[in-house]
């Protein structure tokens, strides 16, 4: 018996069609073939988990104390309970976080603490990775009103993003400048919270950084920078904790 052949048309089609799939294999995908990728929020929360837990393992602060959170401006504060004595300062800082990172581990930072002041620096790692100053301001309303929640006697702090020289050269001054005009609306707008800006002693009398307050990187601060910072956000801090007392004899 014959066997019919193919038509020379249908050979060539099939071959073009293999060279092709060989030639890109996603031009035919398999169910089995895609490579699941992590979420980049559980990434960062792989990130900074050995260094909440270390925080959480620390002695606790005394309740009605004084609890300063935030990013790495607040972490290098190694000397802050000098600087902001007799202040009674627990430091729950952890360093590179943004806002969302704040937001993510709230609920062992903040509420565990029964401050009678919390004191807020955060936004300066947002703004180099390119958020936006409105998603900075949106996230730290969240975080206000969380920690109002939770803390319903405590008066908050918070404090300007600063505008140091690696903002000036890599041309973020302009949104810390946003964010900064964002948290003192925000603070206007709430009973017991206020904003303090930092920047103007860290600043010569013309606008410029003092470089004496800034470690090589141009970014964090040395001794000098946080005794400077230090000049202006202890009697804040001072008087809102007393204002805080008050509530909570």
């Amino acid at each position: 018996m014959k066997t019919r052949s193919l038509p020379l048309a249908a050979i060539l089609s099939a071959l073009l069609v293999a060279r092709l799939f060989a030639a890109d294999p996603s031009a035919s995908p398999s169910p089995h073939s895609a490579v699941p990728r992590k979420s980049p929020a559980k990434d960062r929360d792989a990130r900074f988990e050995p260094e909440v837990a270390k925080l959480e393992a620390s002695p606790s602060p005394s309740p009605g104390g004084v609890l300063m959170v935030g990013s790495s401006i607040f972490k290098r504060w190694t000397n802050a309970a000098a600087d902001l004595a007799p202040l009674p300062v627990t430091n729950r800082a952890f360093g590179g976080s943004r806002t969302i990172d704040q937001l993510s581990f709230f609920e062992r930072i903040v509420p565990t603490s029964g401050a009678a002041l919390v004191v807020w620096y955060c936004g300066s790692n947002d703004i180099n990775g390119s958020e936006s100053p409105a998603a900075v301001l949106g996230r730290t309303k969240e975080w206000v009103s969380r920690t109002r929640a939770s803390l319903p006697k405590a008066r908050i702090v918070l404090v300007s993003v600063i505008r140091a020289p690696q903002k000036r050269e890599k041309g973020y001054l302009v949104a810390v400048d946003e964010v900064n005009r964002g948290l003192r609306r925000l603070a206007e707008s709430l009973p017991g919270v206020v904003y303090v800006d930092v920047n103007p002693p860290l600043e010569t009398s013309s606008g410029d950084p003092r470089p004496e307050c800034y470690v090589e990187d141009k970014l964090h601060m040395t001794p000098e920078g946080y005794r400077a910072m230090a000049s202006l956000l202890l009697p804040a801090m001072t008087r809102e904790y007393k204002n805080a007392s008050i509530k909570n004899p």
